[in-house]
């Protein structure tokens, strides 16, 4: 029996992440996902194109992912001030788990192989500073939160430091006081 000639979206990113979990970032290619998935090169290239889109792909993917998971945090927030950044300071009061600084990792070294993921990234957390500076009574004050939260996630996610529970808990109590006593933006 020959290989299947579609795949499924998640069996794809699936696949890549194996790959590349297994390889790393050099071994990741065409060929390997293609065996990973049991489907066919041209299968995978009419997806992807190349590696550099195999990467990219996978980061919009885990990135979407991520967005999804943090709508429904989102959500218990909306109609109040600053409710970006209040859902945000929320989701750091969970510690990364080893899965998720892994995957960190691997995301990582695609943006330092590929342009395309830098630039992925680059509009996520422009989108996201330019939504809690929309939203913000004091731009400058909860930009300097959200600047916090992702020195908290680089420290943590790249294994530099881990905080334990009651200083993240004291950090992100006065976050989100911060978020709190900001009156948000007129007309929220």
């Amino acid at each position: 029996m020959g290989r299947k000639r579609t795949i499924d979206r998640d069996e794809l990113m699936a696949a890549i992440e194996r790959v590349a979990r297994r390889s790393g970032i050099a071994g990741l290619s065409i060929d390997a996902v293609a065996k990973e998935a049991g489907i066919s090169k041209s299968s995978v290239v009419y997806d992807c194109e190349c590696k550099a889109g195999l990467m990219a792909a996978f980061t919009r993917y885990k990135m979407a992912e991520h967005r999804a998971g943090f709508e429904a945090l989102l959500a218990s927030y909306r109609g109040q001030p600053n409710a970006r950044l209040r859902a945000t300071i929320q989701k750091f009061r969970t510690v990364p788990t080893d899965e998720e600084v892994a995957m960190a990792m691997l995301i990582s070294a695609g943006m330092g192989e590929h342009a395309e993921c830098r630039e992925i990234m680059r509009e996520i957390i422009a989108e996201d500073a330019a939504q809690i500076a929309e939203q913000a009574g004091d731009r400058r004050r909860m930009l300097m939160a959200l600047l916090t939260l992702h020195g908290m996630a680089f420290l943590e996610y790249f294994g530099f430091h881990r905080f334990d529970q009651d200083t993240r808990n004291e950090i992100l109590d006065e976050l989100m006081a911060a978020a709190e006593s900001d009156p948000g933006a007129a007309g929220d």
